[in-house]
């Protein structure tokens, strides 16, 4: 059966070729981007193989990310699968509108996503959030752009908030699956080129478990966890993201900053 899809982050790499698999499969995938001009390419590349269709927003700008999740509600009633994959590592300009780039993108983008499509996501329908071998304690100050971070410690802090607040929200949604995941370490993204100076891994490790984790009945009723592809299974994240304390703390963070920023 043909489910709806989106992915963000759908014009290059991982998430690219995961639209590619979908599209190639017979499912209808929504595409995103930041820039009209690549989005536009890849829409009507990936239109030659099957059902697409796309919007744009800089997942910098949670209002422009607030605007697209509402054109995406009004036109879809209905999201099988939503695939949280944009993400930053490494900028020129880490500081943007007073907030770290990579905490807004890897982590408060996605959650204002998820929570403005909760009415499109039925029973049933899956979450998964793409998280990272590379996890570290979360700084609230640093959350909420009071404290400058090295780019790694920045992208391990938000990878790990992305999985906390999929934790919290799996709790308060039990009719979703929402699962993080580590699609695998140094897969061979453009990200991982320019921030490891690698040529990575095969994308097509991290294309795969993405698949599965959206779609394979044995992970339906495995929501509230978090899978580390490089070990194979499902597993604990840094310990610090566990702690119920913890997630609070995050999750109150984010909607704190999302409040301030709409309003």
């Amino acid at each position: 059966m043909s489910k709806t899809i989106f992915i963000t982050g759908s014009t290059d790499g991982i998430g690219l070729e995961t639209a590619k698999d979908f599209v190639s499969k017979g499912h209808h995938v929504i595409l995103h981007g930041r820039s009209k001009n690549k989005l536009l390419k890849v829409e009507e590349e990936l239109s030659k193989l099957g059902s697409v269709d796309s919007f744009i927003a800089d997942l910098s700008d949670l209002n422009a990310v607030n605007k697209m999740s509402d054109s995406i509600l009004e036109k879809y009633k209905s999201i099988d699968v939503l695939i949280n994959n944009a993400g930053v590592y490494k900028t020129g300009s880490p500081i943007v509108k007073g907030y770290d780039i990579r905490f807004t993108v890897n982590t408060v983008a996605p959650y204002l996503i998820t929570k403005k499509l909760l009415p499109s996501l039925k029973k049933g329908s899956r979450v998964i959030n793409l998280s990272s071998a590379a996890q570290d304690t979360v700084e609230v100050e640093a959350l909420l752009g009071n404290i400058k971070l090295s780019d790694f410690d920045a992208y391990a802090q938000s990878k790990l908030a992305i999985a906390m607040w999929s934790f919290d929200m799996a709790y308060k949604h039990k009719d979703l699956t929402i699962i993080a995941v580590n699609p695998a370490s140094l897969l061979g993204t453009k990200m991982v080129k320019e921030g490891f100076d690698t040529d990575g891994k095969d994308i097509g490790i991290g294309v795969r478990i993405l698949l599965a984790l959206s779609l394979d009945q044995k992970y339906k009723s495995d929501s509230g966890k978090y899978f580390d592809n490089d070990s194979g299974k499902f597993t604990s994240p840094h310990p610090d993201g566990v702690s119920d304390e913890n997630i609070s703390k995050v999750v109150q963070t984010i909607e704190s900053i999302i409040k301030k920023e709409l309003n």
